[in-house]
C-alpha cells in the first residue's frame, strides 16, 4: 500500500468522525434549542460528488442525491451546511439548495 492510499484512508476516516460530530451537534441542538454551527469539513471537495446535468427554468444546474452517494460523509456534511443555511447556500463558485425543499436531494449552479 503507497503512503498516498494510506493518507487516502486516513483523511475518510477523519471526514467520516468529523460528519458523525455534525450529527451530535445537530441533535443535541435541536434537543436544547441552542444553534450549532456546522463546520465544512477540512478538504471537503463537493466536486467529488456524482452530480446528474439537469435543464430548469432558469437553466442547466446540477444534481445529486443522498441515493446517487450512498449517503457518503461528504454528501452529509453539504447536506448539514444546507440545513444550518434554511436550505441555500454560497460556496466556492456555486450555489447550492435543496431540490424543492427535499434534503435527500441536492442541486447546484455555478455562480
Amino acid at each position: 500500500m503507497s503512503e498516498e492510499q494510506v493518507l487516502e484512508i486516513f483523511i475518510d476516516f477523519t471526514n467520516a468522525i468529523e460528519a458523525a460530530c455534525v450529527n451530535v451537534r445537530q441533535r443535541i441542538a435541536e434537543l436544547t434549542g441552542v444553534s450549532a454551527s456546522v463546520a465544512v469539513p477540512v478538504g471537503a471537495d463537493f466536486n467529488k460528488l456524482p452530480y446528474e446535468k439537469k435543464q430548469g427554468t432558469k437553466g442547466e444546474y446540477e444534481q445529486t442525491s443522498k441515493r446517487s452517494t450512498n449517503n457518503s460523509v461528504l454528501f452529509q456534511a453539504l447536506q448539514a451546511k444546507l440545513r444550518e443555511h434554511s436550505g441555500f447556500w454560497q460556496h466556492q463558485r456555486f450555489k447550492f439548495w435543496f431540490h424543492q425543499q427535499d434534503q435527500d436531494v441536492i442541486d447546484r449552479r455555478k455562480t
